[in-house]
This record gives C-alpha cells, sequence and structure tokens, in this order.
C-alpha cells in the first residue's frame, strides 16, 4: 500500500460523493470494489486486517457508510 494509492482513492470519493443519486451510490459500490481488489480485503471481520490497515478500512468504510439505498429496511 502506497500512500500515493490511498490518497487516490481519497480523491475519487470526493469526487464521488458530490455526484447526485442513483449515481453516486452505484460509484461508491464500484470504488468499493476497487479498494477490495487493491487491497486485498477481507469478506468478512479480520482484525489482523484492520490492525495492520487502519487508514484502508477507516476510508473503505467511509465509502460503505456513505451509500445510500432507498427503500431497504
Amino acid at each position: 500500500m502506497t500512500h500515493e494509492e490511498l490518497e487516490a482513492f481519497r480523491n475519487r470519493f470526493n469526487e464521488i460523493n458530490e455526484s447526485k443519486e442513483p449515481v453516486r451510490t452505484n460509484r461508491l459500490s464500484i470504488l468499493m470494489t476497487d479498494m477490495e481488489q487493491t487491497y486485498n480485503i477481507p469478506n468478512f471481520y479480520s482484525a489482523a486486517f484492520n490492525y495492520h490497515n487502519p487508514q484502508v478500512i477507516k476510508l473503505y468504510r467511509q465509502v460503505s457508510y456513505a451509500r445510500f439505498f432507498e427503500g431497504v429496511k
């Protein structure tokens, strides 16, 4: 993981966050997938991954929480 990679993902997140729905949430989901592939983020909670990659998981969670699911119960 390089600082530049993570910064590029942050910039992408900020850019996407200014979009309108539903495009915004779709693009955020794609961003999450790209982060999963780049950083090998596990499908299930991993304390070890989170410990060794705090900045990655912090941004990943921000992206995840920013998505909007209208009508999801």
